[in-house]
């Protein structure tokens, strides 16, 4: 007896240990056990969850719910490697979903296994777009250098021109070429993006967004609205103010008009967050600590065709957009060795800025 017990607790912190959820349920969906990992996924406490019916806790699912059927029937094992969860506080999980028959005091019961997905989806997708954005740069920088040099000639050849002419009205056209030639100058600069290296100080991240929610709110249409949702426990930060103020404008100025674009005849909303955020790896580098800055909107979704490449320079599903404002945001947040993960679905799109605490505190 005292042995079947013994075996069973550490049974259970084995179960504890695992990098995944481990769900126990009986014939009806019930909740009999949940490991810590598994609450989390959940967003309840373990005890909670017990006598739950699993498929209720999320307010949407994919999960295949015939085939538990076939487990009692046939006692055959199953598994999807995509299922999706959507939860009451907004969160929205991708995950590998394994399902084996055992028997539990002589009863069939369901060991379900659940995978996230979404990390190493992260971890996958921030590599690649980490090389193309790269290879990327590489090819813009090169490019912008070909067009400034002849853009120089023909700016300096329009002033001389302009120079020896009488007529006011061919003045014009020569004021119209020397301005053109000064916008495309200005593009070019532009996709190149910010070339000094941040000019860092400590600062409070809240003042920053004061500023930036200011900014955007003199041009808010009555339908939209934005909500301040602020960790006042969170220290000031050694960053550039000026750097990072731009790179949280762009990101903000897409979500406001995502939420006042795509609900028509309902409210847009978007929410500035501010949390701490333990054990995050940022560039290869773990930090126990970082600040997480979230801007969310309850616009569309990113579309499909640019969720790949929606970092890239020249890249938008805006009809008036030029497709930096992201681009510009990304290099900036990386020269402070943070990050930028995005998550979306209709009617949710979160962008989360991580950006290392300790790595400031170590700089001051």
């Amino acid at each position: 007896m005292s042995n079947n017990l013994s075996n069973s607790l550490i049974s259970e912190q084995i179960l504890e240990q695992l990098n995944l959820a481990v769900v126990l349920v009986d014939r009806e969906l019930k909740v009999l056990f949940a490991n810590q990992q598994a609450a989390s996924v959940f967003g309840h406490t373990r005890k909670k969850l017990l006598n739950q019916t699993l498929l209720r806790l999320p307010i949407k699912h994919t999960f295949p719910e015939n085939l538990f059927s076939q487990l009692w029937e046939s006692q055959q094992s199953f598994a999807d490697h995509e299922v999706e969860w959507t939860f009451i506080d907004g969160r929205h999980i991708s995950s590998e979903v394994n399902a084996d028959l055992v028997m539990l005091n002589n009863e069939p019961a369901c060991l379900l296994q659940i995978r996230d997905n979404d990390n190493l989806k992260k971890l996958n997708t921030e590599n690649a777009h980490k090389h193309h954005i790269s290879a990327s740069r590489h090819l813009i920088r090169g490019l912008a250098h070909e067009i400034k040099n002849p853009l120089g000639g023909i700016r300096g050849a329009a002033q001389l021109l302009s120079r020896s002419l009488d007529s006011d009205e061919l003045r014009e056209y020569t004021q119209m070429i020397i301005d053109q030639s000064d916008r495309l100058k200005e593009l070019v600069d532009r996709l190149l993006g910010p070339n000094t290296p941040p000019k860092r100080s400590l600062t409070n991240i809240h003042g920053i967004l004061e500023r930036v929610v200011s900014l955007v709110q003199i041009e808010l249409n009555a339908n939209t609205k934005i909500t301040k949702d602020y960790d006042p426990s969170l220290p000031e930060i050694l960053v550039d103010e000026g750097q990072i103020e731009q790179a949280l404008l762009n990101i903000l100025q897409n979500a406001v008009y995502a939420a006042s674009h795509a609900n028509e005849g309902s409210a847009g909303s978007v929410v500035v967050r501010t949390r701490f955020e333990g054990n995050k790896v940022l560039h290869g580098s773990s930090y126990k600590k970082v600040l997480k800055i979230s801007i969310i909107d309850n616009g569309t979704g990113i579309a499909e065709s640019i969720k790949s490449t929606l970092f890239y320079p020249m890249i938008t599903d805006k009809p008036e957009g030029n497709g930096l404002g992201l681009s510009i945001s990304q290099r900036l947040i990386d020269q402070h060795k943070g990050v930028i993960e995005v998550d979306s679905w209709p009617g949710h799109t979160e962008f989360s800025i991580y950006l290392p605490i300790q790595e400031m505190e170590r700089h001051a």
